[in-house]
């Protein structure tokens, strides 16, 4: 309804039509007509708000539930996948040794004697320039090991970065651990916390441990300045006097060419050489630097292999 109105001047008669609901509305103001006193419609809306099924209290007890039956899965799965290494071969390990890694007999000895020995926590300090055979020796006994669940073996730098005792199942679960650290130099004597605490670890829960940490003592000059001398090992030593565990040093000598040989044989397989072919492929090699490293993909680059 349209309703328009001049307070200044009387009223004059209007009359207008609408159409409601399809009926004829006819509405006629005079003079003295009144306004209807219009009052304001108010709708009014009701929010039912239905009470939560459940309380907090309970919401927060379900989700503790799930959480906890994960966890346990989780340590179940654990369990039930478990494969624990027991112990070494000697005399298999011995004869891979002898076979696989030339130039280095008394450092297998040595190797040999401390892996032999009845004490429950053993620190092995591995010593030696590139391509001597220290990693490879460390290879030797992880592929002897197996791929278990008490068997560890990490790189630096990220050993520091990553390494916790709180979830290694295998060092709680077995009777022997091996846990293995590789590429460390000079400067990284700050491990010793962390092998502190994988020994005692090990200690109070009545397990058996060996530690074999690997050092590669020369410096990453152009002319490869060697550090492995009395002075080195004798840091190590001090480094790790308190460590409860028997220390053995295990220092790899420098190959001669004479092993570069051996090394290149033994890439060769069955295939037989001469002297002016092997002398060839010698020319390619720098054994001083490298030792027998880089060996396989060196020939394999040659297409010797």
């Amino acid at each position: 309804m349209d309703i328009s109105f001049n307070e200044s001047f009387p009223l004059k008669t209007r009359i207008k039509t609408e159409k409601l609901d399809d009926s004829t509305e006819k509405v006629q103001l005079t003079n003295n007509t009144k306004m209807p006193d219009s009052k304001p419609v108010v709708k009014k809306f009701h929010i039912n708000l239905q009470k939560p099924p459940k309380s907090y209290k309970n919401m927060v007890f379900q989700s503790l539930s799930v959480g906890i039956i994960i966890l346990v899965s989780i340590f179940a799965l654990h369990i039930y996948s478990l494969k624990c290494f027991d112990d070494f071969n000697i005399e298999e390990l011995r004869n891979v040794f002898s076979n696989k890694l030339f130039g280095q007999t008394e450092a297998v000895n040595n190797i040999m004697q401390a892996l032999e020995l009845e004490e429950r926590s053993k620190l092995l300090l591995f010593s030696g320039g590139t391509g001597v055979g220290k990693s490879f020796a460390s290879s030797i006994l992880l592929d002897a090991a197996g791929p278990c669940s008490n068997v560890y073996h990490y790189t630096m730098p990220s050993f520091t970065n990553t390494f916790s005792t709180d979830f290694m199942y295998g060092l709680t679960m077995c009777k022997k651990s091996l846990i293995i650290v590789d590429d460390l130099t000079v400067d990284d004597m700050h491990i010793k916390a962390q092998i502190k605490e994988v020994t005692e670890k090990c200690e109070n829960y009545g397990k058996d441990i060996i530690v074999i940490l690997i050092y590669n003592c020369y410096e990453s000059t152009k002319d490869f300045i060697k550090n492995c001398d009395e002075s080195f090992h004798k840091s190590l030593l001090k480094n790790f006097a308190d460590i409860k565990a028997v220390k053995k040093l295990v220092e790899f000598k420098p190959l001669t060419i004479t092993h570069l040989k051996e090394c290149i044989k033994q890439e060769l397989g069955g295939r037989i050489l001469n002297d002016k072919e092997l002398e060839d492929i010698l020319k390619n090699f720098n054994v001083s630097v490298d030792g027998c490293k880089g060996v396989h993909s060196k020939m394999k680059y040659l297409n010797i292999v």
